[in-house]
């Protein structure tokens, strides 16, 4: 499993946020602009990174012809299944990328790495929806609090990671599609001197790219 340091694109996605644009007919024009404002608000807490990653990801994965100018109403549909989902958040990144959060302390026992049952039908509902759009790449990234050594947290981080891959292919989703990543204690959403900084900050995201 690769361990990697990264920059979060907080001022691109800014730009995104301001230039998102919808018609008074658009169906999903709410959507596009709260989630545009929430990406940038979320990259300059530290939330989105692994966009290289993705991109190699989408290079290497085995999802045909890129799907051109369908690309937004691609993502659009694939968001409103995944916001069916109980126990998940989603969030709109830009037009191709989605950013799935599950909370680590509903698919995890403390200090574990095993999937709780829970987690699995979390997981069973995600791999559904994702089996549908096979043009999408799909980024698995494991977050700990900052309780114990760093080695530690971030040999944990990976092994969640890995858990949740796992899962998803036992589901059918082809490895092509996906990279596991764990990232420690690194890119803290909420501060780890509170149990619920703490709460926060152990958590799985997964990103998902569609192949434009």
């Amino acid at each position: 499993m690769r361990i990697i340091t990264l920059s979060v694109l907080a001022g691109s996605l800014l730009l995104s946020a301001c230039a998102t644009t919808s018609t008074p007919d658009d169906p999903y024009a709410r959507t596009k602009k709260g989630a545009a404002i929430g990406a940038a608000a979320g990259a300059l807490a530290g939330v989105f990174v692994g966009d290289g990653e993705l991109d190699e990801v989408l290079g290497g994965a085995a999802v045909g012809a890129g799907l051109g100018a369908g690309i937004g109403l691609y993502m659009d549909k694939q968001q409103k299944e995944l916001e069916q989902i109980e126990d998940v958040d989603v969030t709109r990144v830009d037009e191709e990328t989605l950013q799935v959060h599950f909370d680590s302390d509903i698919l995890f026992a403390v200090d574990s790495a095993i999937l709780s049952n829970t987690s699995r039908a979390s997981l069973d509902d995600f791999a559904r929806v994702m089996r549908d759009y096979p043009k999408s790449a799909i980024l698995i990234q494991g977050f700990t609090d900052s309780t114990g050594s760093e080695a530690h947290n971030l040999a944990l981080s990976e092994r969640r990671a890995d858990a949740v891959y796992n899962h998803l292919v036992m589901r059918d989703i082809d490895r092509s599609r996906m990279e596991a990543i764990g990232y420690g204690e690194g890119y803290p959403v909420a501060d780890n001197a509170t149990s619920q900084g703490r709460a926060l900050n152990r958590r799985v995201s997964i990103l998902i790219r569609g192949k434009s």
